[in-house]
């Protein structure tokens, strides 16, 4: 963000970092308020300078090779280059799979698709030749004569994954390996092996040992010709400091040596993979804290529990009220053993909405409501020390939290939620509305009343269970 934060600095005429200024001066001014959006462009990680020399030093190489842009005809593969040569039928659109493929296999009818994307389809290009390979086998079919082909395939996936620098994916890094220095490449599974290869599986090896023999060796190909990479790599980062240091002359800001570039890079993407491995952990907590919730539910219906319901005035418990609570009592068989509902007297009108969507009316409220705290601790009694399940339970949680503080009662239930526990029974399902699962388990269609609609997450909430079947 520094170059940003320079960049704004310029245009605002303040300093770095300064998006506006206060001004002292009674003259007549008009301010500019700049926010600059830029996703990914700065971690919150923190990054020690330890971790950021420790990572730059694998790029020393680049400082003292400062290499001129590459010709098109000298870029092993750049994807606009490649479809004009396609769609011209040149010969040249099979270059970039030397030294990798003989140009007769190359040719091969099922190698065609592959072509257009270039060395990032080299892994399909080797599950055709494993195809063919065992083709031919299962054929009885001289085979052995397409595993150089299988065995370059298998080496280029390799060595096109190991231009990835610094979050720069591979195939964007193709254009700027040299191929003339390709061309130089002679591969040699007798001196290479198959051992430093990920690309070559178990049955891949097999087959080499079984048509080659035992290699005498096994090294990369980063081992053999590191300058390949190295250069591609250089090649990249100089075009990219000159493209940068020529903007930074332009808006006559200070120009970057090679050194503070990559330090600058390597910084960033420390902190990008720290924030990734966060995200990781958090997640994976978060789901092992679902997963352990789950569990606590089910635990939670093997003993009395209860099944509850709200209606409300709206969504929002801050400013909204509750207008009727209702619980069944159940028993861990499923029999429920007693019922309880009652209607709350409110402070404000019952809204229009609400009296469409369940019934209620203020007459309602007025003559059959009790006070908020006399239905809550009605409620609460009736409940006891059971669990209690909502369906979509933060809702009704929040709700019985805000009515508890007014009423200065505690809820001390557990409370646990039907929603996850559905979708872990029924994971397919295109919605977990409380009306579409009651349908699905055959149960009656709730009715925006507390009572029935605890009678519906209970028969939700029952099956399952036994879909579950814990």
């Amino acid at each position: 963000m520094g170059f940003l934060n320079n960049l704004v600095g310029k245009l605002l005429g303040a300093d770095s970092g300064e998006a506006s200024k206060s001004s002292s001066s009674s003259t007549p001014h008009s301010e500019l308020t700049v926010t600059v959006t830029y996703s990914g462009t700065q971690s919150t990680a923190a990054v020690s300078d330890a971790e950021v020399a420790a990572a730059a030093e694998r790029h020393v190489f680049v400082l003292a090779n400062e290499l001129a842009p590459l010709k098109t005809a000298d870029q092993w593969f750049e994807e606009a280059t490649q479809k004009r040569r396609l769609h011209d039928g040149s010969e040249k659109a099979y270059e970039w799979l030397m030294p990798f493929l003989p140009l007769e296999v190359a040719k091969y009818e099922q190698l065609k698709p592959y072509l257009t994307w270039g060395p990032n389809s080299a892994g399909g290009i080797a599950k055709e030749l494993r195809a063919l390979v065992r083709d031919r086998r299962k054929a009885k079919q001289p085979w052995a004569e397409l595993m150089p082909a299988l065995y370059g395939a298998c080496v280029l996936a390799d060595f096109t994954a190991s231009l990835e620098f610094e979050g720069r994916q591979p195939h964007s890094m193709t254009q700027y390996v040299d191929i003339r220095e390709l061309r130089e490449v002679r591969l040699d599974y007798a001196t290479m092996g198959y051992q430093c290869f990920e690309a070559l599986g178990k049955t891949d090896a097999k087959w080499m040992v079984e048509a080659f023999g035992e290699p005498a060796e096994h090294q990369t190909f980063d081992a053999l010709w590191p300058h390949i990479r190295h250069n591609a790599v250089s090649r990249y980062c100089w075009e990219e400091l000159r493209s940068a240091n020529e903007t930074a002359q332009a808006l006559g800001l200070p120009q970057q040596t090679m050194r503070g570039w990559i330090h600058e890079l390597v910084k960033r993407n420390i902190g990008y993979h720290k924030e990734w491995l966060e995200r990781v952990a958090a997640r994976e907590a978060h789901l092992t804290e679902k997963s352990a919730d789950r569990d606590a539910a089910w635990a939670a219906t093997r003993i009395p529990f209860a099944v509850a319901d709200l209606e409300t005035t709206g969504l929002n418990a801050e400013s909204d009220e509750i207008i009727e609570l209702a619980a069944v009592l159940v028993e861990p068989d499923g029999s429920v053993t007693r019922e309880f509902s009652t209607l709350v007297r409110i402070q404000r009108p019952v809204p229009s909405e609400i009296v469409r969507l369940t019934g209620i009316t203020q007459e309602d409220v007025d003559s059959m409501g009790k006070p908020l705290p006399e239905a809550l601790s009605a409620f609460l009694e009736h409940i006891g020390e059971r669990p209690v399940f909502f369906h979509n339970a933060p809702f009704d949680r929040s709700f019985l939290l805000m009515a508890a503080s007014q009423a200065k009662l505690k809820l001390r239930n557990t409370v646990h939620d039907t929603l996850p526990l559905a979708r872990q029974a029924w994971p397919s399902l295109g919605t977990y509305k409380l009306s579409a699962l009651a349908e699905h388990v055959g149960a009656q269609a709730p009715s925006h009343r507390a009572l029935g609609d605890a009678k519906a997450a209970l028969a939700v909430l029952l099956t399952a269970r036994s879909k579950v079947a814990l």
